[in-house]
């Protein structure tokens, strides 16, 4: 009797341990979650960082944005500048849009990424031609969320 008494109770120790340690899991797993969206996070802003002084430093990306702006031509040497720069900042999208998938990010990353092609992707001539040049190097998730946001079909 003093057996099965002592059995019991081991079995109800271990299965309160079982749970205790289930518990421990899943708040590790909380805090790896928080942190790991921290770092995501900073690592979103120093890109978008790097990238805002890259163009803020180049003696040619400011230029060719304005003259795509006011219709002007470009050369074929400044329209190499733009492709490279255009891809950059569209891998960068790209990137935020697979995270935002992940639930890494907020709701209003969507909106943000739809703007973007609306207003990037779309702006001109010369960006639907990069677009069509660099399309290739993103992910098809992405691709067709641009192309659902520059026709328009994205619900809204």
């Amino acid at each position: 009797m003093a057996s099965t008494d002592v059995k019991k109770w081991l079995t109800l120790t271990a299965n309160v341990g079982v749970l205790l340690g289930l518990a421990l899991v899943a708040y590790e797993l909380r805090q790896n979650s928080d942190l790991m969206r921290i770092q995501i996070n900073q690592s979103r802003a120093d890109a978008a960082m790097m990238s805002n002084q890259q163009m803020f430093e180049s003696a040619y990306i400011p230029q060719i944005l304005i003259q795509i702006r006011d219709g002007n031509e470009l050369s074929d040497e400044e329209m190499l500048r733009y492709v490279a720069w255009f891809r950059g900042t569209n891998r960068n999208q790209d990137n935020v849009l697979s995270q935002y998938f992940s639930g890494m990010l907020g709701e209003h990353t969507l909106r943000s990424i739809e703007d973007f092609a609306r207003d990037a992707v779309d702006a001109s001539d010369y960006s639907r031609e990069a677009w069509r040049l660099t399309k290739i190097g993103y992910s098809d998730q992405y691709i067709q969320f641009v192309e659902d946001a520059i026709s328009g079909n994205t619900g809204e």
